[in-house]
């Protein structure tokens, strides 16, 4: 294509595009063509707010099922709270009951001895089953009184404690405990109804100190009177 031929073409093709039906031809497929692409935009729009629904369905599920094991959770955790505490109350029990068990195994063989018919066997489970027994109870108070009465005092302070903590623990066994520990004032008069003088204490006066507790029933009848020293 010369020079001439290809002015002379782009002279009638400027004519051609100043004809009105040429104009509206080129128009038409200007508009069919952005219709076209406004449609694909259109669909794909839709298609990418249709997921963005489902997405937001799903994150709406999510949440719901979050929100249901964070109460379960928070269930679960009282739970835990409560098993956590009533064992820490266990461990404590059991702990004394083992500091007594241990202590009884430092009391000499003489005492060891006797109270071999009271707590039989040879572990703390079996100290504990023997200690709760009413009959083992009212014996050891039997036997830390004779202790006393005849002047053997060394020991006192662990058969005490150890006496104290199974009254309590047989106390627990009931809802309403079937008795209790006599109560004694300092400097109260002496009384023999309510007392048992015990050794190297004047014949009357005031109560000074308490050796051993006694107990009264729940109806107020004394079982085993306190020893105290005037």
């Amino acid at each position: 294509m010369n020079k001439e031929w290809d002015d002379g073409f782009i002279e009638a093709l400027m004519v051609s595009l100043q004809d009105e039906r040429v104009i509206e031809k080129i128009q038409a497929i200007a508009e069919a063509g952005s219709y076209s692409q406004l449609g694909e935009h259109k669909e794909l729009l839709k298609e990418k707010e249709n997921e963005i629904a489902k997405l937001q369905q799903e994150l709406a599920s999510k949440k719901a099922e979050i929100s249901e094991y964070q109460i379960m959770i928070h269930h679960l955790n009282e739970k835990m709270e409560s098993y956590y505490n009533e064992l820490q109350k266990r461990r404590a029990d059991y702990r004394e009951a083992e500091e007594l068990y241990e202590a009884v195994q430092q009391l000499s063989e003489t005492t060891k001895s006797s109270l071999k018919g009271i707590f039989k066997g040879g572990s703390v489970q079996e100290f504990i089953v023997c200690g709760v027994q009413y009959e083992n109870i009212s014996s050891l108070w039997d036997f830390i009184k004779n202790e006393i009465m005849e002047g053997r005092e060394q020991e006192r302070e662990t058969l005490l404690a150890l006496f104290l903590y199974f009254f309590q623990e047989y106390s627990k066994t009931y809802d309403t405990p079937l008795y209790k520990i006599q109560e004694v004032k300092m400097n109260e008069v002496f009384r023999e109804d309510l007392y048992i003088r015990a050794l190297n204490s004047k014949i009357s006066g005031n109560i000074m100190d308490v050796l051993l507790p006694g107990y009264i029933s729940i109806n107020g009848k004394t079982i085993k009177k306190s020893v105290v020293r005037i």
